[in-house]
């Protein structure tokens, strides 16, 4: 991805969401990944678990909904954003969820 941008970075376990993008999972963090016309690895947005503002849940069956820290500060207060990503079917939805609660619970707890 992205030229090794990332290979420090230890794989868990991924799903993909179409014909060209998945959703990495690995022990620090989440990784969404679109393939370009050319084969090319782009990572499109990421968050580490300590970005996350609650468990990651699913919604309507197939969308996978993770609520995070918004990385632009307001001078105020930081807002709740997140992403929905949308798989095929209830089961790659599912499959993914229990993927993420699996590398968190065997993340040190602080």
């Amino acid at each position: 991805i992205e030229n090794g941008r990332f290979a420090k970075f230890k794989y868990f376990a991924h799903a993909m969401v179409n014909n060209t993008d998945l959703l990495m999972i690995t022990k620090s963090g989440v990784l969404f990944v679109t393939r370009g016309t050319f084969g090319q690895l782009t990572c499109e947005w990421q968050y580490t678990y300590d970005e996350f503002t609650k468990e990651p849940f699913i919604v309507d069956g197939r969308r996978l909904r993770i609520e995070a820290k918004e990385r632009v500060k307001s001078v105020f207060h930081a807002k709740e954003f997140g992403k929905i990503i949308n798989f095929k079917t209830p089961e790659d939805a599912k499959w993914i969820l229990s993927k993420l609660e699996e590398v968190r619970e065997s993340q040190p707890k602080l």
